[in-house]
């Protein structure tokens, strides 16, 4: 086991899902052999799974049975990514709290790059090279990553990244400040952890295509809406530290 699979601490690995039943057991396998294997007793590996329709749960409950640091909260009806993230967050029991996406395009052996840096930092910020995503997609982070740039003076290659390996104390000093951009919800927690001074590393991570269906977060045909939104938030994000 090599030096950076060393962790004094455990870690709540957590995992919003709905709809995944193409990927979600070869990621499941994926993070127990690269990761879990070589976690703290006490870790956790915990999702959120939405009103899934596809048979996610039925894997996610054969998962549970075969892996018993496994926790699945069940929801009846599709409320959005942002109200999962914030389910997880909340819901996180160890010092440590990792939080990524459940659909594969990350590499699970890459929270190994982060966790080398938790003693010197209180966020370690995974961002995206070569992103995987479509055009619209890439560029409208983009351009709202400029735009953050700009406004708050930081140089984070990628704002909204879901891959962050974050103390717990930090998560519950920020996740309920959390409300003035609810699509972009780890968007404006890094930024908040930024304002707040904490100490904050940037991390580079790969990115891979996805295997199977269309992203489950927001619908494309949303995006210029939303856009707008987020332009806005981080001007009233902005303003609201200002006071």
């Amino acid at each position: 086991m090599g030096e950076t699979r060393i962790l004094a601490q455990p870690v709540s690995v957590l995992m919003p899902v709905c709809n995944e039943a193409d990927i979600i057991e070869d990621v499941i396998e994926e993070w127990v052999r690269d990761v879990f294997r070589y976690l703290p007793p006490g870790s956790e590996f915990l999702f959120d799974e939405a009103a899934s329709t596809d048979g996610t749960r039925e894997i996610l409950a054969r998962m549970c049975a075969k892996y018993p640091f496994i926790r699945v909260m069940y929801h009846d009806r599709k409320d959005g990514f942002a109200a999962a993230a914030r389910r997880l967050y909340h819901e996180a029991k160890c010092p440590l709290i990792f939080f990524t996406d459940s659909d594969g395009q990350y590499l699970a052996a890459d929270f190994w790059k982060l966790t080398k840096h938790i003693d010197h930092y209180d966020v370690i910020h995974g961002a995206k090279l070569g992103r995987k995503d479509p055009l619209l997609r890439r560029l409208s982070s983009m351009c709202f990553n400029k735009l953050a740039s700009f406004l708050f003076e930081v140089h984070y290659l990628d704002i909204n990244s879901a891959f962050r390996l974050m103390k717990r104390e930090v998560v519950a000093d920020v996740i309920d400040k959390t409300t003035i951009m609810p699509t972009l919800l780890n968007a404006e927690m890094l930024l908040r952890c930024e304002l707040q001074n904490y100490d904050i590393k940037q991390v580079y991570i790969l990115h891979r295509i996805r295997k199977h269906g269309l992203s489950r977060g927001l619908p494309m045909h949303r995006y210029p809406l939303e856009a707008l939104r987020a332009g806005w938030g981080l001007f009233r994000l902005k303003e609201s530290y200002r006071k």
